[in-house]
């Protein structure tokens, strides 16, 4: 699943392409991705609307329309955006909605998984109810201590409680790993063992890991692509969570591949200690 950093470059690069164009026609051709209205009501909406900025809050995809309209985008595990000038489109086998605008160029979505979500919402009030309701803030120690307060008294393992995007927006398992590692703590530590300072730090972690994220175009590990199949390259500056890395780069000690919470969780059991 695309996280914080690919969404934002998903972000930028719709945002390159598409700003300021207006949406001639809207073709869907898999309904179920589209949320609580009927496909009909979101082509009617969005048809002669235009473009006005496009951002995201935490992994969702916040595309902002004329008219005080906004399209919910969520790319979930497979979800990819592809971008074609007038004429030049190539239909994709899971092809879930092709948008075009006044200029003849086109915006597809295409989701080989089919988990991927579209709502419409009002600019006034989309922030203030679900799915964007519950989604907390991205990480930043700024956010420290309502994080701790959110988990100091759970013994759930802190890898699990850090997914929980009701907690913290947009860290997903590459950067959770690669934020705990950082911090050399283990990922199956009791939430409840640690202390602030420690919370603090796993977040200064994961920001400043997912900011290089970002200028690196993201992480592909396996099928993650931006806009027209660019991937990104931050992969190669993996510390941990890589099959690829078979002893770890700060001790040379063998890295280990654990189950937790059902994902599969890189570690180092030498540098990284279960509190």
């Amino acid at each position: 699943m695309p996280e914080l950093p690919e969404v934002k470059v998903v972000c930028k690069a719709l945002k390159a392409n598409i700003l300021n164009k207006k949406i001639s026609e809207i073709l869907i051709f898999k309904p179920k991705l589209f949320k609580e209205k009927s496909p009909s009501t979101f082509i009617e909406s969005l048809k002669n609307k235009i473009v006005l900025d496009i951002n995201n809050i935490g992994k969702h995809i916040i595309i902002k329309l004329s008219d005080n309209l906004i399209l919910l985008s969520h790319l979930r595990m497979e979800g990819k955006y592809r971008f074609y000038q007038k004429n030049q489109e190539i239909n994709d086998p899971n092809l879930v909605m092709k948008i075009y605008f006044d200029s003849g160029e086109s915006l597809h979505y295409v989701d080989s998984r089919m988990f991927g979500t579209f709502h419409l919402r009002n600019y006034e009030n989309y922030d203030k109810i679900l799915p964007i309701s519950k989604v907390a803030p991205e990480p930043s120690v700024n956010i420290a201590e309502d994080v701790f307060g959110k988990i100091h008294r759970s013994s759930t393992p802190i890898k699990t409680k850090l997914l929980d995007q009701s907690i913290v927006a947009g860290i997903g398992n590459i950067y959770i790993d690669e934020a705990l590692f950082a911090a050399k703590i283990h990922p199956t530590t009791p939430s409840s063992h640690l202390s602030l300072s420690q919370i603090t730090e796993i977040l200064e972690n994961a920001k400043s890991i997912m900011d290089k994220s970002f200028e690196k175009g993201g992480t592909t590990l396996i099928s993650y692509e931006s806009l027209n199949k660019q991937i990104g390259e931050y992969q190669n500056f993996l510390k941990i969570h890589n099959d690829k890395i078979k002893n770890c780069l700060d001790c040379g000690k063998a890295t280990e591949k654990i189950k937790v919470n059902q994902r599969g969780t890189y570690t180092c059991p030498n540098c990284q200690k279960v509190y």
